[in-house]
């Protein structure tokens, strides 16, 4: 019994050393960008970089928002987070961005997430509104636009290809490599292979694979965030 409380402050404390304290106390009582419920918190890790236009807001309810998250020992691997002018992102049960990933929200633009983890060299990019539901799970290097963010115009100079709205439903895992365009809906619990690129709605509990368009091999699938058992 003792050595496991003993293991547990062992944990905490390493933890404790891994978070920037100045910019935890800053954000948290400070700072106009960020409305918290009470109980929630922004978590900054000493890796997070944060650009915050003064007028962008992040209204964190639940559980804590963490950014920064498993960063390897002596490494340098920063996490970044940029919102423009009057950019939002609504937290609305806690996050994991882990080190290497990328999270911008443009002008005007919102993000609605509840539950969700993020794993090293992804990218998120929201122009418009991008929402994910509750346990997503973004492996490695995944990247998910809402838009195309250049112009294409029509031989009357009017823009072809405006930004559209991306939804990630609950319980959804995207394993790596894959790449979300806009204006995709991707059902509960469904399941992504590597190596995919979304560009048309999914089904609920699927298991979607191709190295070139999507295509549902296999429906009623289920996963779990349980590491496989063969993996020590």
């Amino acid at each position: 019994m003792l050595i496991k409380v003993l293991k547990k402050l062992r944990h905490l404390y390493n933890r404790l050393k891994q978070i920037d304290a100045i910019k935890f106390i800053y954000y948290n009582y400070f700072s106009k960008n960020i409305v918290r419920q009470n109980g929630s918190y922004l978590i900054l890790y000493k890796n997070a970089v944060l650009d915050l236009h003064p007028s962008s807001r992040i209204y964190i309810r639940g559980k804590n928002l963490e950014i920064g998250i498993n960063k390897l020992r002596k490494s340098k691997s920063e996490t970044h987070l940029r919102m423009r002018e009057n950019a939002v992102w609504n937290s609305n049960n806690g996050c994991g961005l882990f080190y290497n990933t990328v999270l911008e929200i443009h002008g005007n633009a919102v993000f609605n997430s509840e539950f969700f983890t993020m794993n090293g060299g992804s990218v998120i990019i929201c122009a418009k509104h991008i929402k994910f539901g509750e346990d997503v799970m973004l492996g490695r290097n995944i990247i998910i636009y809402d838009s195309d963010y250049h112009q294409v115009l029509n031989d009357e100079g009017n823009m072809k290809n405006s930004s559209k709205e991306v939804t990630i439903n609950d319980h959804v895992w995207l394993t790596n490599q894959i790449m979300v365009m806009k204006g995709v809906t991707i059902g509960i619990g469904t399941i992504v292979s590597p190596y995919t690129v979304i560009r048309k709605d999914l089904p609920e509990y699927s298991l979607v694979v191709s190295s070139n368009s999507s295509k549902v091999i296999s429906d009623n699938i289920h996963w779990s965030r349980d590491r496989v058992t063969d993996i020590g």
